[in-house]
C-alpha cells in the first residue's frame, strides 16, 4: 500500500520514477572512466569505484533509516542531535584521509573545527531566520540542512588541510628564511596561510559565483520536482548558499589556525615538521584485482603443469615476467655523521680590544637514530665567543654538524638543556628579537614567490623590527636597506635592475649575492654564513670576503662562518682589508 500511494503521488506530481536497474545503469560510464584511470596511471579508479559502491549503499541505507529518524526526532531532540554528530564524525573522518601529509590528533583537529562551526550556524540559522514548528529542532530542515553544509564543507576543508599541511613541510626554506629574519610563527607563514584558505574557498567561490546561471542547484532542484514554486525554491536555495559558505568558511579558517598551532613550538617561534608524517599510499582497487588475477592465473598453470606431468606429457606455460617478479623494496639509508672535529677558529680579530656579542658554552646537539632509543651526538661541549668585528670560520668534514651549529645558533632547532648561549649577555627568550638580531644564510637556493624588493620590505614590517625601532637600537630604515643592497650588489658584479627579478628566476651565484647582500644591508649584530659563496667564481668570492670584512669591522657585526674552501681559508687569513 505505502509503495502505491508513494507512486501515485510521485505520478500526481509529475516526477518520473527512476528505478534500481537504471540506477546502476548510470554507474557503468563511470566504470570506463575507472579504467582509463588505470591505463593511464592516474590512482583514481579505486576512488571511482568505492564512491560509486558507497554511494550507492548509503544513500539506500539513508532512504530507509530517515522516516524513523524524522519520526522520532519530533519526540526527542537528542535523535536528531546524534545523528547530526554522526554525519559531523563521518564528515571529519573522510576529510582528513585524502591529504599527503598527517598528524597526530588530525581528524581532533578537523572534528573540532567542523563541530565548532556547524553549531554556530545551526543557531543562526534554525534559531533566527527558518524557525521551524512545531519545535526548533524539527527533523526535516534540521538534518537535510546540517547534511548540505557538512557536504559543502567536506571539499574545502580537505582541498585547504591539504595545501596547508603540504606547504608547512615543503616549503619549510620559506618559513624558515623568514623566521631567520626575525619574523614569528605567524609572519613566517601567513602567506602559506592565505594560499590554504584560498585554495579550500575556491570552489565555493565558483559555485556562488555561477550559480543560477549555469547550473540549478539540487536543492532548488528538488523543491521544483516536488511542487513549490521556483521563486521559493529560489529563496530557499539563497538561503542554503550563504549558511554552506558560512560554515565553510568559518570551518576553512578555523582549520588552517589549528595546524599552524599544531606545526609550530609558539614559545620558540620554530616550525617542527617532525611532527607531520607522509602518508603512504594506499594501493587501488584495480591493483588488488589484477594481483587477485594473476594468482589464480598462476595457481591454474601449476595446475595443468602438474596434471601434464602425472599424465606423462611436458606442458611449457610461458612466464610473465611483471608477475613473477619478486617485488622488493628499498629500504631508507639513514646516514648518521662520520667521526671528525668541528674546528672554531677565528679568521679576523679587530685591532683593539672589543665586547664579547656571541658567547656559547657546552653547546651539543644530537638527534635520534631510528628505530633505537639511542641520540647520535654530532657535537658536545663546544664553548666560543664572538667579538664586535671578529670574523670565526666553522671547519670540520662534512657531517660533523656545522650547519646545525648555526642553525642551532639562529634558533632554528631546539636547545638542548645545559647549553649557555647568550648574546651581549642576555639568553634568547624571545626568539623572534633573537633572530632580529642574529643573521642566518643558508647555503640553500633561496626560491620564493615575489622580488628581492619585496621580500626586504616584508622583512622590515615584522614586528620584531618595530621593537627594535622603539627601543633605540639601530635598524635600518627599507629604503636604506635597498639603497645598501643597490650598492653591494653593483660592487660583486650585479645590476640594481635584480632587487625586481622573480626569486625563481634568479641563478644560483645571483640569488646567492642577493640574500648576503640583504643579510648585510639588515646590519645584524652577527652574521651567520653557510658556505654563503659556494655558487660564485674566484673574483665574486673575494669581492664578497672584502664586503663581510668592511662591513664587520665598519659596523661592529660579529661573523660566524662555514667554509670548505682552503683557498678561501688562506686569503681571508693572511690577508688585511680596511
Amino acid at each position: 500500500p505505502n509503495e502505491r500511494t508513494n507512486e501515485q503521488t510521485m505520478i500526481a506530481s509529475g516526477l518520473v520514477e527512476v528505478t534500481t536497474p537504471y540506477v546502476l545503469l548510470s554507474m557503468m560510464p563511470l566504470g570506463l572512466i575507472a579504467l582509463a584511470s588505470y591505463s593511464m596511471d592516474l590512482k583514481l579508479e579505486s576512488p571511482i569505484i568505492v564512491g560509486c559502491f558507497r554511494t550507492f549503499v548509503q544513500l539506500t541505507l539513508l532512504g530507509l533509516v530517515l522516516r524513523p529518524i524524522f519520526v522520532l526526532g519530533e519526540e526527542s531532540i537528542w535523535v536528531v542531535v546524534a545523528y547530526a554528530l554522526l554525519m559531523v564524525v563521518v564528515t571529519s573522518v573522510e576529510s582528513t584521509a585524502r591529504s599527503t601529509y598527517q598528524f597526530k590528533g588530525m581528524f581532533a583537529c578537523v572534528l573540532t573545527a567542523l563541530l565548532l562551526n556547524v553549531t554556530v550556524v545551526s543557531f543562526f540559522a534554525f534559531g533566527l531566520i527558518i524557525r521551524p514548528k512545531p519545535v526548533l529542532w524539527e527533523p526535516q530542515y534540521v538534518i537535510p540542512i546540517i547534511g548540505m553544509l557538512l557536504g559543502n564543507c567536506i571539499n574545502g576543508v580537505s582541498l585547504s588541510l591539504n595545501a596547508m599541511l603540504t606547504s608547512l613541510v615543503e616549503g619549510k626554506t620559506e618559513v624558515d628564511l623568514l623566521l631567520s629574519f626575525g619574523g614569528t610563527s605567524m609572519e613566517a607563514s601567513s602567506r602559506l596561510l592565505r594560499e590554504a584558505v584560498r585554495t579550500g574557498a575556491m570552489p565555493m567561490l565558483n559555485s556562488m559565483a555561477v550559480i543560477g546561471i549555469i547550473y540549478i542547484p539540487g536543492m532548488m532542484t528538488g523543491q521544483i520536482l516536488g511542487g513549490s514554486s521556483v521563486m521559493t525554491a529560489a529563496r530557499y536555495q539563497m538561503l542554503i548558499m550563504y549558511l554552506i559558505a558560512m560554515c565553510t568558511f568559518g570551518t576553512i579558517l578555523t582549520e588552517t589556525f589549528l595546524v599552524v598551532r599544531i606545526g609550530f613550538d609558539f614559545s620558540k617561534d620554530m616550525l617542527r615538521t617532525e611532527r607531520f608524517t607522509k602518508r603512504q599510499e594506499r594501493r587501488s582497487f584495480l591493483d588488488v584485482l589484477v594481483d587477485i588475477g594473476r594468482s589464480v592465473f598462476r595457481w591454474c598453470s601449476s595446475s595443468i603443469r602438474r596434471q601434464g606431468n602425472r599424465n606423462g606429457v611436458t606442458v611449457v606455460v610461458p612466464i610473465n615476467s611483471e608477475a613473477d617478479r619478486i617485488l622488493t623494496f628499498d629500504v631508507e639509508s639513514y646516514v648518521v655523521a662520520p667521526k671528525g672535529e668541528l674546528r672554531i677558529h677565528t679568521m679576523q680579530s679587530p685591532d683593539k680590544k672589543t665586547c664579547v656579542l656571541l658567547k656559547a658554552s657546552q653547546l651539543k646537539y644530537s638527534f635520534p637514530i631510528l628505530s633505537s632509543d639511542e641520540r647520535r651526538v654530532l657535537f658536545q661541549n663546544l664553548s666560543f665567543t664572538v667579538s664586535a668585528g671578529e670574523i670565526v670560520l666553522v671547519g670540520g668534514p662534512s657531517g660533523v654538524g656545522k650547519s646545525q651549529l648555526l642553525r642551532l645558533i639562529a634558533g632554528l632547532v631546539p636547545l638542548e638543556e645545559d647549553v649557555d648561549l647568550s648574546l651581549k649577555g642576555e639568553r634568547p627568550t624571545k626568539m623572534a628579537l633573537w633572530r632580529q638580531q642574529i643573521r642566518y644564510v643558508t647555503q640553500s637556493k633561496i626560491d620564493i614567490p615575489g622580488t628581492p624588493r619585496e621580500f626586504v620590505r616584508r622583512v622590515t614590517s615584522f614586528r620584531s623590527w618595530q621593537h627594535h625601532h622603539q627601543e633605540s637600537s639601530y635598524v635600518p630604515p627599507v629604503d636604506e636597506m635597498i639603497q645598501s643592497c643597490r650598492e653591494l650588489l653593483q660592487t660583486w658584479g650585479l645590476e640594481a635592475t635584480f632587487l625586481d627579478k622573480n626569486w625563481s628566476v634568479l641563478s644560483g651565484g645571483e640569488a646567492q649575492r642577493m640574500i648576503v647582500a640583504i643579510a648585510l644591508a639588515s646590519r645584524p649584530t652577527v652574521l651567520l654564513l653557510d658556505e654563503a659563496t659556494n655558487a660564485l667564481d674566484l673574483d665574486t668570492k673575494i669581492r664578497v670576503e672584502r664586503s663581510v670584512q668592511h662591513y664587520a669591522t665598519t659596523f661592529g657585526i660579529g661573523v660566524l662562518w662555514i667554509t670548505h674552501d682552503t683557498e678561501q681559508v688562506q686569503r681571508m687569513s693572511t690577508q688585511s682589508y680596511q
